[in-house]
């Protein structure tokens, strides 16, 4: 006799909860291990295209076209405010259709927005290609999902800094390149990112397999049918994903605040050329790859999440104070490294611990929204920055403040508020910070 549709679902999903996650990936034909090579190189030629004319458009705009440091503050904020609006549309496609379509999709129209750059002819056309950019930034969180689709929590963290550390090699290479063409023409790097975004889609198409194939989507709305206690606490899970947002704007606006000024600040504060800015750009991107890519995991099974977080909040706090203090141009190398470890660490921690407050099937729409509210901070952030580097002073009851040291006072406050978030967020949840330390007992280290 044959059973009822329930119970061979049911025998299903028993089967599938006995399998290992590696198991359960193979189930479905995908190589973790394959992939997430294949998804660093995706990842690293893009990077490598973008980083090549990142370091040169605000030394463009403002010498070959003559606009203000502000109106480069709103430039940058433009391309934030078209990710803002277009990322979480990304990352419910992909979470509906798969990854790689909508990946693929994602990546011509950053192809398209290096051509425009490449051939522009006013501040308008820079306008648009940047834009344009935002409305196709697709890539970082349908990426960030497809690694969440094949890791489990014990090793998340760590896949997730080595998916920071494969666009930390772009940027080791990007911007000497850039730099070195930029100082011949300034349209040469964005017609060579055109060249390597062409690469990156056929690449893509031929190699890198889907980590959400129709059978596992159908698998997953299957078991969460099964199992409708799940759905009770969504209003919890929203409480939680909405702190953890919050997380990521806060750090997202303090790390922003210097970075996207970072070119604007190298050419006015210490004279560095467009060639100068690569190579201290390509040091920045090292330290990047160093820290993301080689010392996370050391570092967060010695200490524990939840250590190696307050460790680098001091680190955070010490970083933008000295900000002012950067008088001499050699400080600046000194500075970037515990820059690049604050970033490396916070970012990774704070994006992991919010794919562990949703389920499977939503993380490419929360991964969208992260990078919606990391958009928010592209937008508030340089029109900030960008905003004091214009004015160049204020005076507070007889106090003349400049531009640097507003910068890091700003900055120093995003990371306060931070801390507030982090320490109700470990109140509330504090099983989400033990990973790493659960991992390092059961390891007996």
């Amino acid at each position: 006799m044959k059973e009822p549709r329930g119970r061979e679902s049911l025998t299903s999903e028993q089967e599938t909860t006995e399998l290992s996650f590696d198991d359960k990936l193979k189930k479905f034909g995908i190589n973790k291990r394959a992939a997430m090579i294949i998804i660093f190189l995706c990842v690293f030629v893009d990077v490598l295209g973008y980083s090549m004319i990142l370091p040169l458009l605000p030394i463009v705009a403002t010498q070959t076209f003559g606009a203000s440091s502000f109106l480069v503050g709103v430039m940058i904020a433009s391309n934030a405010l078209a990710t803002f609006t277009f990322a979480p549309l990304w990352g419910k496609l992909s979470d509906r259709v798969g990854r790689k379509g909508p990946l693929i999709l994602s990546q011509v129209g950053t192809l398209a927005s290096f051509l425009i750059l490449g051939l522009s002819n006013s501040i308008a056309n820079i306008f648009f290609s940047r834009i344009l950019d935002g409305m196709f930034g697709g890539q970082v969180p349908i990426i960030r999902a497809f690694v969440t689709d094949i890791t489990d929590e014990k090793d998340r963290s760590t896949q997730m800094g080595r998916f920071t550390a494969g666009m930390a090699s772009g940027i080791i290479l990007g911007p000497s390149i850039g730099g070195l063409l930029g100082e011949l023409n300034w349209r040469f790097p964005a017609f060579i990112a055109t060249g390597l975004s062409v690469f990156a889609i056929l690449f893509t198409l031929k190699f890198l397999m889907e980590s959400m194939p129709r059978e596992r989507r159908l698998a997953i709305k299957e078991r969460k049918s099964l199992n409708q206690k799940k759905r009770k606490i969504f209003s919890y899970m929203t409480a939680l994903v909405i702190l953890r947002l919050a997380e990521i704007v806060s750090f997202a606006i303090a790390f922003n605040m210097v970075f996207s000024s970072f070119a604007l600040v190298l050419n006015l504060r210490y004279g560095l050329t467009i060639g100068m800015i690569g190579i201290f750009s390509t040091f920045a991107g090292l330290n990047m790859i160093i820290f993301g890519g080689v010392l996370i995991k050391p570092l967060t099974k010695k200490f524990g999440e939840k250590k190696l977080l307050f460790f680098t909040l001091g680190v955070a706090f010490m970083v933008f104070m000295s900000f002012p203090f950067l008088n001499e141009a050699w400080t600046l190398f000194v500075f970037v490294i515990p820059f690049m470890f604050m970033q490396i660490i916070l970012r990774t921690i704070i994006f992991t611990n919010l794919s562990k407050g949703v389920e499977e099937d939503e993380q490419g729409v929360v991964s969208g929204w992260a990078a919606n509210m990391f958009s928010i901070a592209q937008i508030i952030a340089p029109l900030i920055g960008y905003w004091f580097l214009d004015i160049q002073q204020v005076a507070i009851l007889g106090i003349t403040l400049n531009a640097y040291f507003l910068i890091g006072i700003s900055c120093t406050i995003a990371v306060l508020i931070l801390l507030i978030l982090i320490i109700f967020d470990l109140k509330n949840h504090p099983e989400h910070f033990l990973q790493a330390e659960l991992k390092r007992v059961n390891l007996g280290d």
